[in-house]
């Protein structure tokens, strides 16, 4: 196999929003993220609440897993 086979880990706690029916706290979910090596957030689509940055720090994780962004190898093209 070529290439690396490593992918970003990441816990989302959904349903934020619903303080009440709340099963697992956010240290568990913290605690599970962290013996498996992944970040952790919470998020509620309903109060669109972080939903954007789900998928922000996904992106972060990736780009540490690879190394990160290295200064003076970026590109941008315009059409």
């Amino acid at each position: 196999m070529v290439g690396k086979v490593q992918v970003p880990i990441m816990l989302v706690g959904n349903k934020n929003d619903l303080h009440m029916e709340r099963v697992i706290s956010c240290e568990e979910g913290k605690a599970l993220a962290e013996s498996w090596n992944a970040a952790f957030m919470e998020s509620s689509a309903k109060e669109n609440q972080t939903a954007v940055e789900v998928f922000r720090r996904m992106i972060l994780e990736a780009e540490k897993m690879d190394g990160g962004v290295q200064p003076g190898k970026t590109s941008c093209s315009m059409m």
